[in-house]
């Protein structure tokens, strides 16, 4: 139950950033709301590869799920990193507006 909500609420998470991305004004703040969002989608697909092996538990399900997690990982890692490049520059700009 806790997984399918995660799945609701990192997809939710996932387009409201996607709406703030469209609608941001430098370069900056749309590649640090589009950082955002490839969290968002990286806890989407590891936890829709948790659920999947929950819910079916065969060996192809297995395999697929080492996939979702792994690209899941990878999406999260380089979103994170990107949040923290980017943080300094957004407030930067933010206290000269």
């Amino acid at each position: 139950m806790i997984l399918i909500f995660l799945i609701f609420a990192s997809l939710v998470t996932f387009v409201y950033y996607k709406v703030q991305q469209s609608r941001g004004i430098s370069s900056t703040e749309k590649r640090f709301y589009s950082s955002k969002g490839s969290i968002a989608i990286g806890i989407f697909f590891i936890s829709f590869g948790i659920n999947s092996y929950i819910n079916l538990q065969t060996s192809i399900s297995a395999y697929i799920t080492l996939l979702f997690v792994i690209f899941g990982l990878v999406n999260v890692y380089f979103g994170y990193k990107h949040v923290r490049l980017l943080s300094p520059h957004i407030k930067e700009e933010n206290t000269q507006s």
